[in-house]
């Protein structure tokens, strides 16, 4: 049967089709070279003093930014900091009057930002492409650590970890047994994962972005580019889930969703996703329960919420400071309850124009401790 004998409703349906499949395509071009453009526009202009490539035992890229110390190096260890989920190097050292990094190399300290597998530009390698939570803590997070040591001469650093960069601190010191690490601090970072209402998008996240495995990374580096120029303060709450406009100015939040944020591996959106449905916090294989592994940690330990966070609720990040075995803890909810000017939500505790007074304060004097 030849076109022209095609009943007209199946010519119809054709033309649609193809009308489609071409708007498509025009759409994904025009959306790509929009974010390429945002991308270029909003790069960011941080200079750090060494920028580091280094290998895991299975191949995969790490890379290590360093900011050194200014005037006087403090005596006291370097500092390691490692970002959270969908995020790059440059979360903790975008904006040098809301960077924790900048503020405490400032004070003397040697400090190191750890990027993980998968988070810089460009391809997926394999082994980024294989990527879990796991593999974060079982290679990314030694190598980083035996990188920075041997590097500076130290026998230990402290560790600074920001939502799953705090996850991965509890993972490598708790089930993991690991070491390395003197004092540790984690900002918004959960163990607990039941009745978030913000994250039932994240757990089906892995299966909107990554059907049937077809891709091999959710694209949220891509996606918050896209919105990076639309972004403002004035932006209601409610979809606003992760800052409170009030702590930004316009351009602060377009260089934060244009330049700190990156593309996730599917693997780590998968475990993501099946935390939060099962509400656990565990290995794929099951084999190490992190949750339980809490116990281990007898590294003095500083536990940082937001009082509105709407992605680590304060419940679920109290929970870890409740269950570390370590004599020296402390917990702190910061909010208007605890002097702050304001509520605070997740990216407000490490990007909030005030946190410096009201949250890295807090920081300086639990890493000062010898």
């Amino acid at each position: 049967m030849d076109l022209v004998s095609w009943p007209p409703w199946h010519v119809l349906a054709l033309a649609a089709l193809a009308t489609l499949l071409v708007l498509s395509i025009a759409a994904l071009v025009v959306a790509t070279r929009w974010v390429a453009f945002w991308r270029r526009r909003l790069k960011p202009s941080v200079d750090f003093d060494e920028v580091i490539e280094t290998r895991t035992r299975d191949g995969a890229m790490l890379v290590l930014g360093r900011i050194r110390p200014v005037g006087s190096p403090s005596l006291l260890p370097p500092i390691v900091f490692c970002h959270g989920l969908a995020m790059n190097r440059y979360a903790l050292a975008l904006d040098p009057q809301r960077s924790l990094a900048r503020a405490l190399a400032a004070r003397g300290r040697d400090c190191w930002l750890l990027e993980l597998r998968g988070a810089s530009d460009g391809p997926f390698s394999l082994a980024a492409r294989a990527a879990s939570f796991d593999t974060y803590a079982s290679y990314d997070i030694p190598t980083a650590l035996a990188y920075v040591t041997a590097a500076t001469g130290a026998e230990r650093v402290d560790w600074v970890g920001f939502s799953m960069g705090g996850m991965l601190a509890y993972a490598h010191l708790g089930a993991l047994h690991g070491e390395g690490v003197r004092r540790l601090v984690t900002l918004g970072s959960p163990v607990r994962f039941k009745g978030y209402p913000a994250t039932r998008a994240m757990g089906a996240a892995p299966y909107v972005f990554s059907p049937f495995g077809l891709r091999s990374s959710a694209p949220l580096g891509w996606l918050a580019a896209s919105v990076a120029p639309l972004v403002w303060p004035g932006l209601p709450l409610f979809v606003t889930r992760g800052f409170r406009g009030h702590h930004y100015d316009r351009e602060a939040l377009r260089s934060i969703f244009g330049a700190s944020f990156s593309d996730v591996p599917a693997g780590v959106m998968k475990q993501f996703a099946r935390w939060v449905r099962e509400d656990t916090f565990n290995s794929d294989d099951g084999a190490r329960d992190y949750r339980e592994g809490l116990a281990a940690i007898t590294v003095p330990t500083l536990v940082i919420s937001g009082d509105r966070d709407r992605l680590a609720l304060p419940p679920c990040v109290r929970e870890a400071y409740e269950r570390i075995g370590a004599g020296e803890k402390m917990y702190r909810e910061v909010g208007p309850d605890s002097g702050a000017h304001a509520h605070y939500d997740h990216l407000d505790l490490i990007m909030g124009a005030k946190a410096h007074d009201e949250v890295f304060a807090e920081v300086f004097d639990w890493l000062g401790r010898v």
